[in-house]
C-alpha cells in the first residue's frame, strides 16, 4: 500500500496529509522483533552471579572450525564428577554470526547423556530437540519446539515428554508482540496432563509483558500460580543493577533479589554479586589474562540464616 500525494510546486493544490490510520500504519511496519519469550528475564539473570562449590577444570579444545570438544572436572563436597561436551556447527547461515545446525552433546560420569539439536529451517522458523537418557532409567525425558519470529511478533510451541501411549505431557504455547518500540505484550499456556496431575489434566494462562528503553528493560509475567517481575538497568558501560521479584500465589511465598555486575575494561575483571530476601549473599570474580587463553573465577555464597556457606575455585582454559 503506497499513499500518494503531490505539492504545489507540480501545478495542483496540495492534498492533505495522510489520515491518522495510515501514519499508525506506517509506524507499525517500523517496529522490530521483540525476541522470544525466554529472552524475558535474560538481561536481570546476567547480572546475577552463578555460585559454585570446590574447585573446577574446564577446557576447550577446537579441533576445527565446525567441531569443538569441553572437558569439565569439578572437585568439590559432593562425588567428584566429569563431564564430556561435544558441539558441531555447521555451515547454513542465514544471519551473520549465527551458523545451524548445531549439535550438542554430553555424557558424565555416571552414564547420564544429553543430547541437543538446533537447526534454522528457514530465516524465521528455528526448530530444536532435546533428549535427557539417564542410566539406570527407562524413562528417557525429550522435548521438541519450534521458534518462529515475525517481523514484530515472536510465538513458539513446545511439546515436552509426549507420550501417545500413556497420555501424558505437556504443551507450552507462547506469542508476543511488539505494540510500539518500547512495549511488547503477550500471553502464555501451559497444558498438562498425567496420572500425577489432579483431575488427569491442567491448563494454565500468563500474561506477558516487557518495557524496554535504551538503558533499561522491565519485564513481568502474572499467571494463576505467581508473578514474575524484573528491572534491569544500566547505569554506566561498567555497571548494571538488577532487580527480580518472584511470588508463588500457592504458597504465598515470595523472593526479592537484587544484583549488579561490574566491569573493568582495562584488567579484564567482570564482578558480580546479589542478595535476596532469605539473606542469601552471593558474588562471582571473573579475571580474563590477556596473554594466556584462559579465564580465573572466584564464587562465594553465604546463607545467613542456616550459616552454610560455600566457595568456588574455576579455571576456564581455552
Amino acid at each position: 500500500m503506497e499513499y500518494l500525494f503531490r505539492g504545489a510546486s507540480c501545478g495542483g493544490a496540495a492534498q492533505p496529509a495522510p489520515p491518522s490510520w495510515y501514519q499508525k500504519l506506517a509506524k507499525r511496519e517500523t517496529l522490530e522483533n521483540p525476541g522470544s519469550v525466554e529472552e524475558l528475564f535474560r538481561k536481570v539473570r546476567e547480572t546475577q552471579p552463578n555460585c559454585f562449590d570446590g574447585a573446577k577444570v574446564v577446557l576447550n579444545k577446537g579441533l576445527s572450525n565446525h567441531f569443538q570438544m569441553t572437558h569439565t572436572i569439578q572437585l568439590g563436597n559432593a562425588m567428584p564428577s566429569y563431564r564430556l561436551q561435544s558441539t558441531y556447527v555447521g555451515t547454513q547461515a542465514h544471519t551473520p554470526g549465527e551458523a545451524y545446525p548445531v549439535l550438542l552433546g554430553d555424557v558424565d560420569g555416571q552414564g547420564n547423556v544429553n543430547c541437543n539439536i538446533i537447526h534454522q529451517l528457514t530465516e524465521r522458523l528455528r526448530c530444536k530437540l532435546a533428549a535427557q537418557f539417564q542410566a539406570g532409567s527407562q524413562n528417557a525425558m525429550h522435548q521438541a519446539s519450534a521458534d518462529y519470529r515475525g517481523t514484530d511478533f515472536s510465538c513458539s510451541l513446545t511439546l515436552a515428554s509426549p507420550g501417545l501411549a500413556t497420555g501424558c505431557g505437556m504443551i507450552v504455547a507462547n506469542f508476543l508482540q511488539a505494540v510500539s518500540r518500547r512495549w511488547a505484550i503477550g500471553s502464555e499456556l501451559s497444558y498438562q496432563c498425567g496420572s500425577n496431575v489432579p483431575r488427569g489434566h491442567l491448563a494454565m494462562v500468563s500474561l506477558l509483558g516487557r518495557y524496554e528503553t535504551e538503558r533499561s528493560v522491565s519485564s513481568a509475567t502474572i499467571g494463576a500460580t505467581g508473578i514474575h517481575l524484573g528491572h534491569c538497568l544500566k547505569c554506566s558501560d561498567q555497571l548494571q543493577i538488577g532487580v527480580e521479584l518472584e511470588t508463588c500465589l500457592r504458597s504465598m511465598a515470595s523472593v526479592a533479589t537484587l544484583s549488579y555486575m561490574a566491569e573493568i575494561a582495562k584488567g579484564h575483571v567482570q564482578f558480580r554479586a546479589s542478595i535476596d530476601s532469605n539473606w542469601c549473599v552471593c558474588s562471582a570474580l571473573d579475571k580474563r589474562f590477556q596473554q594466556l587463553p584462559c579465564t580465573l573465577q572466584l564464587t562465594g555464597c553465604l546463607q545467613h540464616k542456616t550459616g552454610n556457606m560455600k566457595v568456588g575455585l574455576g579455571l576456564f582454559i581455552g
